[in-house]
């Protein structure tokens, strides 16, 4: 899994162009400089945190629509009590 955007960068007419990986980590922009022929498995790298970051939004809005069904049943199923103002105190 690799974090990040994969630019390719050229560096003239004559000359093959050259990769690097750009990402923002703890508050600063990183780059990291990849070989020609790393950067089949770096974008395989990069789809699989895609996919990670798309299966935890997934898993996030199933599990809000999980909660708040349980919000909702729980209100359904509970009795309000409410006491009477108006009631006269029993004796013993």
């Amino acid at each position: 899994m690799e974090r990040g955007k994969l630019c390719v960068q050229s560096r003239g007419p004559a000359r093959p162009p050259f990769y690097k990986i750009q990402c923002w980590h703890e508050g600063k922009n990183e780059t990291h400089y990849v070989r020609a022929e790393q950067v089949v498995p770096v974008q395989e790298a990069l789809a699989g945190h895609e996919r990670f970051k798309r299966l935890v939004r997934e898993f996030v809005d199933l599990t809000i629509a999980q909660t708040r069904a349980g919000y909702t049943e729980r209100k359904k199923s509970s009795k309000r009590f409410k006491p009477s103002v108006f009631r006269k105190p029993e004796h013993s």
